[in-house]
């Protein structure tokens, strides 16, 4: 029985070629899209759930506030870890992760470039769980001196020759002994790591300062602990100790602190939902959002549900072409329920069509995928026994779901009716077809708003003025390679005639995160005077080499010796201090240092306001410290093609730096990145709105055509009759124009509310205008037009004589 149903499907298939298409199409186009978001979703979701002991594993967040500066970290104090696991018994062990940033490891004579560097503590293996493939799990970090490298870099290092006991040289000074190899660190974790340095070879690690975070510290409490109460308990004996700090730095107690508004608290965080439900300044890398799992989920869902529509909609329509089969069928015996599962047979048959499809199509299109999804998987995760089983269970399911209403449709028709040539159905009413028909286009019209306002806010960002010249900068890193010849390097890159500038300095204006201290009004400290600032130490060329507006005062220069101890604010800054009502350049302010001192700078120059991080956010106060540690190397240059100038700089750092390896960025790529996932969902929103259009104008495609088959009669009459194909044409688009407007009015406000919510993440943002509503709905409406007007005007213009013979 089974096969003859399935003997039906394909002669129908084959018969009806067209609508077996759009079926099949739309149910490919809607299962691949799915599959490749279930895929995304499963990997988001899986992220550090491989440690055995994950459920009991907890980062330490810190919470604080000073003035009117709020500070939400993925890091604590150093002593914090150590302190709490031995004060509180619920903690089993702790481990502190602290990133080395930007990383030069030799080998000999052969330096390379690493970003994955961490120093760990010795419990790392206990904590983590990953296995060592050499070495002895407790004791490869222990002690100073000592490092752990992933498979992969033993490898590119060592080839196949043994690493154990070999020595690296990091960061040009310090030696390493290589003290084991454990497993590549898989990448649904939310930190990476090639290398593991002992933490015990970082003199800062033991120290007892308990007013700096930096340092990302776990904690693996025991079986049955309460992570609220080890929180709590963990905070009371931070407040213990800050205080002191209060003390010593502020002048103040931890009662005064607070009763001014401030604060500052602990909380352990879930270690599996770091990469989801984190987004916190110091987070070891850049982690997902569980915002938009969930909006790509429910995308995902409904493209899905449009191709089902496609298919209830074509089938449906096209009841009226069956329904003397099923009254034939019904006279001779056939009961509802065997012609009901006959007809969902069809459905199956077509979805696991279209299913194959999915899976040939997601293979071939992987690695564009990777691209916009910014993941890295292989033909062995779409082609594993899980994937398959359950895609398959998909297509099973989407041709169940798809084929239920139209197979209880067709097998209700009532025999004597359908043989005497009684309408069953009509091509030109239903209301349940119009209204998928809505449906359809509220999605893509929703779809098609969004991708147009995540675009204008994109642009907005890219050309908004920053404050600063972001174009023509090539930026050098670690520019601290060069050691005494950095000084020579600049003079001789300013001998080119297409630079122009030269600047050294330990931060760029585009970073994450920027790096934040507590200044202080004056000299001696207090909660009043006493403020939370992002601070950069540069030369005295950087102003000129970015471009920096000085509002008032002067900028540094190289050629007055007191403007070592010199600093530049910006205006946010210089408004805390009074500013404009009253000058402050000459006034002094304070940089904290250890026990209790403080090193004076007096303030040259109030620079105009720029964005130095990302447009989510405001304009935060800033100080600019002269020297400091040379990081970048940034280079304003006037040249059409920047190869020449790539060439110079490289044969002058082979020669100034030899044996170093070179790298450099452009300034608006560095820049880029700080909206890296924002243009990433522009993508994929694009991609998305795109398949919507094209599932939405394969069932008009359809649903047109079958309206011209029903009423080819009528069309004839009409043209017999005098009518025009402009007004044939007009009666087959009027009525789906008219649902096509509906969903729009729908579409409108819904797509308003998510894409305001949306744009509230920044504070400098687009607004969302009433032409962006036009332009989407006269976009819309002329993909609907020129997708009916194609079959209109086909059936328009056909011969009216062919037509009447019709039967």
């Amino acid at each position: 029985m089974i096969a003859h149903y399935f003997t039906i499907a394909w002669r129908n298939l084959r018969r009806y070629k067209l609508y077996s298409f759009l079926n099949i199409t739309g149910l490919t186009v809607g299962i691949l899209s799915f599959c490749y978001i279930f895929l995304f979703v499963k990997n988001e979701f899986s992220y550090d759930n491989y440690f055995p002991a994950a459920d009991r594993t907890y980062r330490l967040n810190f919470y604080g506030k000073l003035g009117d500066r709020i500070v939400n970290g993925a890091q604590t104090p150093a002593p914090a870890g150590p302190v709490f696991t031995n004060s509180l018994p619920e903690i089993e062990t702790m481990c502190r992760l602290y990133p080395n940033g930007r990383s030069i490891v030799q080998l000999e004579s052969n330096s390379f470039n690493e970003d994955n560097v961490l120093f760990a503590d010795s419990t790392f293996f206990r904590v983590f769980s990953f296995s060592l493939l050499k070495g002895n799990a407790n004791a490869a970090l222990t002690g100073p001196g000592k490092v752990v490298l992933s498979a992969a870099t033993a490898k590119k290092y060592f080839g196949d020759s043994d690493p154990m006991g070999r020595i690296l040289k990091v960061d040009n000074n310090k030696l390493y002994a290589v003290s084991g190899v454990m497993e590549d660190i898989p990448a649904q974790t939310h930190f990476r790591a090639d290398f593991l340095l002992s933490m015990a070879s970082l003199e800062d690690s033991w120290a007892d300062n308990w007013g700096s975070t930096n340092y990302n510290t776990y904690l693996l409490l025991k079986k049955g602990a309460d992570p609220g109460k080890v929180s709590n308990l963990s905070t009371k004996i931070f407040i213990k100790n800050f205080s002191f700090v209060l003390k010593q730095y502020l002048n103040t107690t931890w009662e005064n602190f607070t009763k001014n508004g401030n604060y500052a608290q602990l909380e352990l965080f879930p270690m599996r939902k770091i990469h989801l439900y984190s987004d916190l300044d110091g987070e070891l890398d850049t982690n997902g959002s569980i915002r938009y799992v969930y909006i790509f989920s429910i995308v995902g869902l409904l493209i899905l549900t449009l191709a089902c529509i496609n298919f209830v909609n074509l089938t449906t329509a096209r009841a009226a072409v069956r329904f003397k089969e099923v009254g034939v069928r019904k006279t001779i015996g056939a009961i509802r329920s065997g012609l009901a599962f006959q007809f969902l047979g069809e459905s199956i048959f077509l979805s696991l069509m279209a299913w194959g499809m999915a899976m040939v199509g997601m293979w071939l299109m992987l690695p564009l995928f990777n691209q916009l999804s910014g993941k890295h998987f292989v033909s062995a995760d779409l082609f594993s026994i899980k994937f398959l089983g359950l895609s398959f269970l998909l297509g099973c399911l989407t041709g169940l779901l798809a084929g239920l209403y139209p197979a209880l449709y067709m097998s209700s028709f009532r025999p004597i009716k359908v043989l005497k040539s009684i309408s069953i159905a009509s091509g030109k009413k239903s209301y349940l077809r119009n209204g998928l028909v809505i449906f359809q286009f509220f999605i893509t019209t929703l779809l098609l708003l969004s991708a147009l306002i995540i675009y204008q806010q994109l642009k907005y960002i890219r050309n908004k003025n920053i404050g600063f010249n972001k174009e023509q900068v090539l930026t050098i890193n670690d520019g601290y390679l060069l050691k005494n010849n950095l000084k020579m390097f600049k003079e001789t890159a300013l001998r080119s005639p297409a630079i122009k500038s030269v600047t050294v300095s330990n931060m760029l204006p585009v970073s994450k995160e920027p790096n934040s201290t507590s200044i202080i009004k004056g000299r001696v400290a207090s909660p009043e005077n006493t403020f939370l600032i992002n601070n950069l130490w540069a030369d005295a060329d950087f102003v000129k080499a970015f471009g920096i507006t000085i509002a008032d005062g002067r900028d540094f220069s190289s050629e007055i010796i007191s403007d070592s101890s010199a600093a530049l604010i910006n205006e946010v800054l210089a408004r805390k201090f009074g500013y404009p009502q009253k000058s402050i350049t000459g006034q002094e302010i304070s940089l904290p240092v250890d026990n209790g001192n403080v090193d004076v700078y007096h303030i040259t120059g109030v620079m105009k306001d720029f964005h130095y991080s990302s447009l989510r956010e405001k304009i935060g106060p800033l100080i600019i410290f002269p020297n400091g540690y040379a990081n970048y190397i940034s280079l304003r240059f006037e040249a059409a093609d920047a190869s020449a100038i790539i060439e110079y700089l490289t044969t002058l750092w082979k020669r100034m730096a030899p044996g170093q390896p070179f790298s450099y960025n452009f300034l608006n790529e560095k820049f880029a990145q700080l909206y890296a996932r924002e243009t990433r969902i522009e993508a994929i929103i694009n991609v998305f709105s795109v398949i919507t259009i094209i599932i939405a104008c394969l069932g008009l495609l359809g649903l047109v055509t079958f309206m011209a088959e029903q009423r080819t009669k009528e069309i004839g009459i009409r043209k017999v009759l005098g009518a025009s194909t402009y007004s044939i044409t007009q009666l087959l688009a009027r009525d789906f124009v008219g649902l096509i407007i509906i969903s729009m009015i729908l579409a409108f406000p819904v797509a308003w509310y998510l894409m305001n919510r949306w744009l509230n993440d920044f504070n400098y943002r687009v607004n969302i205008e009433w032409w962006m509503f036009v332009l989407v709905g006269i976009s819309a409406l002329l993909v609907a037009l020129c997708t009916i007007g194609f079959q209109a005007i086909k059936a328009a213009v056909a011969n009216p004589v062919k037509s009447l013979r019709t039967e």
